[in-house]
């Protein structure tokens, strides 16, 4: 329902908060603004109410003076859908346009939070001429303000679908490589060794894509910004990680009596093992993976769909879906393994977004891959 009716509402009179504090009522002398504000109502919504319906008429003026609204639009061949397009603060004037052109409202409004908001009828505005070239300048400002808004929404499509491409691109090679792996017996039997090329050929995809959007590299989780704090939080909840990971496998080894013989942690010598030439030299190659597995996962994959995605569940959609390429990127070990490390892959898209820098997730991806393939081990029956 719309809130030109005050049903549902508190209305005091002359509005508690005077509009002075707010643009463009600030510029309007006393006599001017005190008219209007004789003239209004002062409407109190709770969580959800809506303020406007669209498609209602046009015939009252709006401004939010207390608490959060959310603006919505609908489809326009499925008109039960509506998509969240803004979040208003207090200060936002609500059906401006509709002064001018007196057309159906073309957005709804609903409040985020309990709120206040002063109502003016379009005929008060009508006799303060000050307020009506306010008005008409600040719709003007919108215009203009329009045009960067659509070029930046166009460098957002362009770069989401930028991103899209090369994913489809990288996992059709993917596909390749796992259905090649049977008849490449000369490779190594590391599965770190047989990862590599398509890693590399991810990490210069997602090079690619994040300098090709134009946006600042900070975007991407590799400024400055947040560096300390994302490397100070990677160090504190590695190891209780680490700790789940090991109950994960004690619960597997407890799954069938044939494994509970078998030992938790495969490399209990792990300082010893550690030192072998061979196993640097893996070690030295799984941090290099990391890297590149983070910065694509995270940098491009996951910070691209968080900055491009709209709407209220776009971190953790995010974060799903980085979580889900990690998984896939490790089916050439096994389908279980990959469906396992969808856990670590969420436990990094979290910190991730946490921080929005690439140097912690990169950090415990390292230390929980070597303490999960040279200290744990991953080896059942």
């Amino acid at each position: 329902m719309a809130a030109s009716s005050p049903a549902g509402t508190t209305d005091s009179g002359r509005p508690e908060s005077s509009l002075r504090k707010f643009a463009p009522f600030d510029e309007l002398d006393d006599a001017s603004l005190a008219d209007l504000e004789s003239s209004s109502l002062r409407l109190e919504f709770a969580a959800g109410a809506r303020v406007v319906d669209e498609g209602s008429p046009s015939d009252t003026l709006y401004v939010l003076v207390e608490g959060r609204a959310e603006a919505y639009k609908r489809e326009v061949n499925r008109p039960h859908i509506e998509h969240p397009i803004a979040e208003l603060e207090p200060g936002e004037i609500i059906a401006d346009v509709g002064f001018f052109d007196r057309l159906p409202r073309p957005l709804s409004i609903q409040m985020i939070e309990d709120g206040v908001v002063i109502a003016l009828p379009f005929s008060a505005l009508e006799r303060c001429a000050p307020m009506r070239d306010l008005l008409a300048r600040r719709l003007a400002l919108r215009v203009r303000r329009a045009g960067l808004d659509s070029l930046e929404g166009e460098r957002r499509r362009a770069a989401l679908g930028e991103l899209i491409v090369k994913v489809v691109v990288l996992l059709c090679g993917y596909a390749v490589l796992l259905a090649a792996l049977p008849r490449m017996q000369s490779l190594p039997t590391s599965s770190s060794f047989i990862s590599l090329p398509i890693i590399g050929l991810m990490g210069w995809g997602a090079w690619r894509f994040v300098r090709n959007t134009g946006y600042p590299l900070e975007d991407f989780g590799l400024g400055r910004r947040a560096l300390l704090w994302s490397l100070l939080e990677s160090l504190l909840l590695t190891p209780p990680f680490c700790a789940l990971l090991a109950a994960m496998k004690w619960l597997l080894l407890q799954s069938k009596p044939a494994w509970r013989a078998l030992p938790l942690f495969e490399h209990p010598d792990w300082q010893r093992y550690l030192a072998q030439p061979t196993v640097v030299k893996l070690l030295l190659i799984y941090l290099a993976s990391a890297i590149v597995q983070e910065f694509t996962v995270r940098s491009a994959l996951q910070a691209g769909l968080e900055s491009f995605l709209l709407g209220k569940r776009r971190r953790w959609s995010a974060i799903f879906v980085a979580a889900l390429m990690f998984s896939v990127n490790h089916l050439h070990m096994s389908a279980l393994f990959a469906a396992l490390a969808i856990v670590p892959g969420l436990f990094w898209g979290w910190l991730f977004s946490r921080r929005r820098h690439l140097i912690g997730p990169t950090l415990s991806h390292f230390l929980v891959g070597a303490f999960l393939f040279f200290v744990l081990g991953v080896s059942l029956p």
